[in-house]
């Protein structure tokens, strides 16, 4: 009699073990192909990009994400005036500034707006979010 139950038992776990692997496969083989491209959102940067040249532009954007510009470090020619887009990519309200253009814009989250700047005649000109200066949220103009 012990040994009937050793054998149901066992049949019985193998009939378990058996179904577990059937329902698997066909699940599996149950999936059906994609045949798009599943959208993802690329991750969020963490640091600015490099610096770049804005040499002969009339335009150009920047994008404002929480604690930083990128790029943060636009380069030109002497007396060069640039049409900057900063456009705020972070959940924070951020502001552009430049005090000795007297630029200084409010952008909430999502927004974007176009200032006006103008290349020094040499060295560089700095600009900041006046919310987070304090935090490394500051670029410059600088020229080649």
């Amino acid at each position: 009699m012990p040994n009937r139950t050793v054998i149901v038992a066992t049949l019985l776990s193998l009939g378990v073990l058996l179904t577990a692997c059937t329902v698997a496969a066909s699940s599996s083989a149950a999936a059906p192909a994609s045949t798009s491209a599943t959208p993802t959102t690329s991750p969020l940067p963490t640091s600015p990009a490099p610096p770049a040249d804005v040499t002969g532009k009339s335009s150009f954007t920047i994008d404002a994400y929480d604690d930083f510009f990128s790029p943060n470090t636009l380069t030109g020619s002497a007396g060069q005036t640039l049409n900057l887009t900063i456009a705020n990519k972070g959940s924070a309200t951020h502001t552009f500034t430049i005090p000795s253009e007297d630029v200084d814009v409010l952008l909430v989250a999502g927004t974007s707006q176009t200032v006006k700047v103008t290349f020094p005649k040499s060295g560089s000109t700095q600009f900041v979010c006046r919310f987070h200066e304090s935090m490394g949220m500051s670029g410059q103009l600088q020229v080649q």
